[in-house]
Parts: C-alpha cells; structure tokens; sequence
C-alpha cells in the first residue's frame, strides 16, 4: 500500500483512465440516463417553482404599491407591500425587476448547479450496488463484496452529514459575498457533502464497517484527492449530472484496489 499520507499520480491517472474505459462501454452509458434525467427534471422543478415564487414577492409588491386598499390582507407578503409603499414601488419598478430577476438568475444558477451535483449523488446511490457489481465483475472477480454495514448506521452517518453541512452552510454564508474568497467559501460545505455521501456510499458496498474504518484512515488523503478532483469535474456544466456513474465507477476501483491491498496484509 502507497503510504498514507503519499498520494501517486501516476497511480492517480491510471485510475481515472480505467474507470472513463468502463464508463464509456455501453452498459453503463445506457445506466448514466436514469440518473441524468431524475436529476435534470427535479432541478428544473426545483428552479421553476423558486423562480414563481420570487416574481409573486415582486409582482404583490407592485400591485400593493399602486393599489394599498385594494390587497389581500391575509398574504404576509402583500401585507408588509402595504406597510411600507416607498419599498413596494422601488421592488415593483421594472428597473428593479429586470435587475433583481439577472441577479437571481446567475446566483440561482450558481448554486442551483452545486444542488444539481448533491443530487446526483444521491439519485445515483439508488443504482450504485449495479454499478459497483459490474466492476466487480470486470475487474475484481476476486474479491469480495462484504457490504455488512447496517442500514442504521448509514441513516444516522446520512443524518449527521447533512446535519453538518447546514452548519458549515450558515458559518461561510456570510463569505460567500466576499469578492473571490467568496467563491471558495461557498464550495466547502458542498464538497464536504459531496465527499461525504460518494464515499460512504460506494464503500459501504465494498467493506464491513471494520475494513472501512481502517481504509478512511490508513488512505484518507488519496480518497480527498480523488474525490477533490471529481468534485471539480462535476463544476464543468454537464457533467455534474451526467458523470455521477462514472464518480461512482472510480471510486469503486480505487476501493476494490484498497481492499485487495489490506486483505493481503490480514
């Protein structure tokens, strides 16, 4: 085993050339669509239902501002319209609109696209035991598929992920709209989650709880890389939502490659 902390690019490269010769043989192109398509119609849903909801605030805000008796007192976005017309006209105004609705788009679009990756993620863990048994079976005759780590801990290890990752959220909020650091601020919770939820997931299918445990620690830096480098492949428009197989493809080759290596050694 490469040492822990030693990370191998050829090996690196290797990896990724095996795992792109799998991703594009037909079988596995033909798994890619599924998740592409969930992924694209619930982003899209998303997207639409934010977007109408954003325009109904500036639309009652408009018509609460021309017209203050004649709102709907019941709606608390009216309501506040009619509290304060100075803020009603300026939000109503077309100027406002037209600016208000570009800076939604491309702020809404930024981390619609980082929504879009964890998506993926996981929509593909539904197929990610096919996938993961296809290269087995390509690859890795040889080795087991242990995949004993209970459903329960992977609810409660899924529940305290998510739960940090909207803590880390609301600790670099606020830096998101620092100018440049702002742009890496706003990556760390997602690729925290990224990284989180792809791992656990393919390696659950690989390991017992105890190979697990060991293969995070002993390979932590190698695994960080690899999943460093797809997380920044999943930023190219696209491929964020269509390359979540082949994600999943790599890191089952590097996790079967782990566990040849410490099965050896027990």
């Amino acid at each position: 085993m490469v040492p822990p902390h030693q990370i191998d690019p050829k090996q690196e490269r290797a990896l990724f050339a095996k795992a792109l010769s799998d991703f594009l043989s037909p079988k596995f192109l033909t798994l890619s669509v599924a998740p592409f398509a969930v992924t694209i119609l619930v982003a899209l849903a998303g997207l639409y239902f934010l977007s109408g909801e954003f325009f109904h605030m500036l639309s009652a805000a408009a018509a609460a501002s021309q017209n203050p008796d004649g709102a709907q007192t019941a709606d608390a976005l009216t309501q506040f319209a009619k509290e304060y017309p100075i803020i009603s006209a300026i939000l109503g105004s077309f100027i406002f609109k037209a600016v208000a609705g570009t800076l939604f788009y491309i702020i809404g679009g930024g981390v619609a696209v980082l929504l879009s990756v964890l998506l993926g993620v996981i929509i593909v863990g539904f197929f990610t035991p096919v996938i993961v048994k296809e290269v087995q079976k390509r690859h890795y005759p040889h080795l087991a598929r242990k995949a004993t780590v209970p459903l329960w801990d992977y609810v409660l290890f899924m529940i305290a992920q998510v739960g940090l990752f909207i803590l880390l959220t609301l600790l670099t909020l606020p830096l998101w709209f620092v100018p440049l650091l702002g742009i890496v601020f706003m990556h760390i919770p997602f690729y925290f989650l990224f990284h989180k939820l792809l791992t656990r997931d393919v390696a659950g299918e690989i390991f017992d709880k105890a190979e697990m445990k060991r293969v995070f620690k002993e390979a932590r830096w190698r695994i960080v890389t690899t999943t460093l480098i797809l997380y920044l492949l999943s930023m190219i428009p696209g491929v964020g939502v269509l390359g979540q197989v082949f994600f999943v493809i790599v890191l089952a080759h590097q996790f079967f490659e782990e566990a040849a290596t410490i099965r050896q050694t027990l």
